[in-house]
């Protein structure tokens, strides 16, 4: 913890924000990869759903980018597979969303933040594949959100560093 926030006597309310971030990062992950149980759902799985029909597929890549949109149907089962996925859904469901026993191992951050950062990057494929957007506004956007997050988790980064 930073020394300041030791020294204000805040370093519990620090580590309550820092996992109050961290849950609300796996909550939306986890919300793109949920089932789809209702016709009015509209999370990421509706979509790549969708785009498993291949008239479908044709109809939307002829919008936006066939490239982009193969790279995110292919990345996004993938993901959907993934080892890391069992584990952080598991977590969300028995200690984040709900109270239950834990039956698997506490995910790591590191297993949350490149998980959350892959899951991003293949909704970015798919807003470009599909035509909603381009990379030159996704580009700007990020960039600023980037500095952003890299200052303020640096705090908790440099402190690591100087174990």
């Amino acid at each position: 913890m930073p020394h300041a926030l030791e020294a204000a006597n805040a370093a519990l309310a620090a580590t309550i924000v820092q996992k109050a971030l961290l849950q609300r990062v796996l909550m939306t992950v986890e919300r793109a990869f949920a089932p789809v149980k209702y016709n009015s759902d509209r999370h990421a799985r509706v979509a790549f759903e969708h785009l498993s029909d291949p008239n479908i597929f044709d109809e939307v890549a002829k919008a936006g980018s066939r490239k982009e949109l193969e790279q995110a149907c292919d990345t996004w089962r993938r993901y959907d597979a993934d080892p890391r996925r069992k584990k952080l859904k598991h977590y969300r469901d028995k200690v984040v969303a709900h109270t239950a026993v834990r039956e698997l191992p506490v995910p790591l951050v590191s297993e949350l933040t490149s998980y959350a950062m892959g899951t991003a990057e293949v909704l970015a494929r798919l807003a470009r594949g599909s035509g909603v957007t381009t990379q030159s506004q996704l580009g700007v956007q990020t960039a600023a959100y980037d500095k952003s997050a890299k200052a303020f988790w640096s705090v908790w980064r440099d402190r690591m560093k100087s174990r």
